[in-house]
């Protein structure tokens, strides 16, 4: 048994890493989440995939991507200050031009400026996020059809 003993403290800690008390997954078993899901996660609640809220520059006028912009990113609602939301999705995305691409909608969602270098309408969060994040939120607007 005493051979044993740090064998099962090994043991013990390894099962430590992959939960807390809660039971839930520690960060390194959340990171196995797709970018997809985490994506869907924060247009559709404001939270990643751990359950942090996204926060913005500014408070934004409501908690989440589709919540203005719809789940399924077709837009079209109108908000304070004659400000509409805009359609994200794919085909609304690839007629303007220049085409949106992951990078411009990286720097849409994060500076508010536009795929023409223009600056969004100021009822346009400025999201603060994780470059993970960032990233997984605009690979998913991208699916949206």
């Amino acid at each position: 048994m005493r051979k044993l003993a740090p064998l099962l403290l090994v043991l013990a800690a390894l099962g430590a890493c992959a939960s807390n008390s809660s039971g839930t997954k520690s960060a390194p078993a959340a990171a196995k989440v797709s970018v997809t899901a985490n994506g869907r996660m924060i247009f559709l609640t404001g939270k990643d995939s751990q359950g942090f809220r996204i926060n913005a520059q500014h408070p934004p006028l409501r908690a989440s991507c589709a919540a203005c912009h719809g789940a399924n990113g077709a837009g079209g609602v109108h908000l304070p200050g004659g400000a509409v939301s805009a359609d994200l999705r794919q085909k609304a995305l690839a007629a303007v031009k220049p085409a949106y691409t992951l990078q411009s909608l990286e720097r849409a969602i994060s500076t508010g400026v536009d795929n023409q270098g223009k600056s969004l309408n100021p009822v346009m969060p400025r999201w603060k996020m994780t470059p993970r994040d960032l990233h997984d939120v605009a690979e998913f607007v991208r699916t949206l059809k």
